[in-house]
C-alpha cells in the first residue's frame, strides 16, 4: 500500500501525508492516487508537496555565523545575548529573524524548523532544519541515537569528582516560572562531564548531553553546589562574566537525507576565551 511505503521507506510524518492527500500530492505513474492504493513492482511515485507557508517571523538583516549549510539543513554559531526565537521582550534582534532575512534574500523556500535549542545567554551551534519533512526525520528515534552535543562550561569551585555522570531529574519549581530544579519524579535527565581544568576557584569542563531537559547544565551543575560562574538564576556569580559561561562547541550528527557523518565545531567565544586563560 503506498501509506505504508511512504510511512516505513519514505518515514514520513502522519501530518506530512495528510497534507499530500488535501492537496492531491501522491501521484503512481504520473496519476493522482490515493494512500490507500495497492503498488506492484515498477511503479514510479511522485510526490507534490504543497507551498510552505509564510513564515511570521519577520526578516531582519543580521550578522550570522554559518558553520554548515546545504539544502536541508543550517547550523548557526549563536552569539551569547541572542534569543533564538522572537517573544514579547524580544520581537526583533534572533536568530530566526536572521535566517528569515537570509532566506527571502536567495529566493529559498526554506522555512525555520529548530532541532536543536539554546538559552539566550548560552552561544554555540544551533541546528535548524529547512522543512518540517527534515525535521522530523531528525526527531526520529534511530537519528537521535546518533545525535551528540557537546558543551564547554566554566563552573565555581573545584568539582569532585572529576569525571561523571549526574542522573537526576529535573521539573520546573513553578508553575508560570522558568526556573528549574531537581525534582523527585521529575523528567529523567543525565549530564555527562570531563574536567578539562580545574582550579580552586573554579573548573572546566567537557559536557554530553544524553537527554535535551530546559537549564539541563545549569540546573545540575547547581545543585551539586558548583553553578555556572555568570549564572545568577542559578546561584551563580556575575562579577566575572555577564552570562552563563555555557558554549555548544560541537555537534555530531547522520545526515537525515545523505547518511553523511556531521562533525560540526565552534569555537569558544572571547568572553569565555579569556576566563580560561
Amino acid at each position: 500500500m503506498l501509506k505504508d511505503f511512504l510511512m516505513k521507506k519514505l518515514k514520513l510524518s502522519r501530518r506530512t501525508i495528510i497534507d499530500l492527500k488535501k492537496n492531491y500530492g501522491t501521484c503512481i505513474n504520473g496519476k493522482p492516487q490515493k494512500v490507500d492504493t495497492l503498488l506492484k513492482m515498477g511503479d514510479r511515485i511522485t510526490l507534490l508537496f504543497p507551498e510552505a507557508e509564510d513564515s511570521t517571523v519577520p526578516p531582519q538583516k543580521l550578522e550570522l555565523d554559518i558553520v554548515y549549510e546545504d539544502a536541508y539543513l543550517i547550523v548557526v554559531n549563536k552569539p551569547a545575548n541572542m534569543p533564538v526565537h522572537p517573544c514579547r521582550n524580544y520581537p526583533e534582534g534572533t536568530l530566526a529573524n536572521g535566517l528569515m532575512f537570509r532566506f527571502k534574500e536567495s529566493d529559498s523556500r526554506a522555512t525555520i524548523h529548530p532541532v536543536t535549542r539554546l538559552d539566550k545567554d548560552t552561544s554555540g551551534l544551533t541546528l535548524f532544519a529547512k522543512d518540517p519533512h527534515v525535521q522530523h526525520l531528525l526527531n526520529l528515534e534511530e537519528y537521535k541515537d546518533q545525535f551528540k552535543k557537546e558543551y564547554i562550561a566554566l563552573i565555581e569551585g573545584a568539582i569532585e569528582p572529576g569525571d561523571g555522570l549526574i542522573d537526576l531529574p529535573i521539573e520546573r519549581l513553578e508553575e508560570g516560572k522558568v526556573r528549574r530544579g531537581v525534582v523527585e519524579g521529575g523528567a529523567p535527565s543525565r549530564t555527562e562531564y570531563r574536567t578539562v581544568l580545574r582550579k580552586e576557584a573554579y573548573s572546566v569542563l567537557e559536557i554530553v548531553l544524553h537527554t535535551g531537559r530546559t537549564h539541563q547544565i545549569r540546573v545540575h551543575f547547581s545543585h551539586l553546589g558548583h553553578p555556572l560562574l555568570g549564572d545568577e538564576l542559578y546561584g551563580g556569580k556575575p562579577d566575572l562574566i555577564g552570562r552563563q559561561a555555557l558554549h555548544a562547541r560541537k555537534l555530531t550528527l547522520m545526515h537525515p537525507i545523505t547518511d553523511e557523518l556531521l562533525v560540526l565545531e565552534a569555537e569558544l567565544p572571547e568572553d569565555m576565551k579569556r576566563l580560561v586563560e
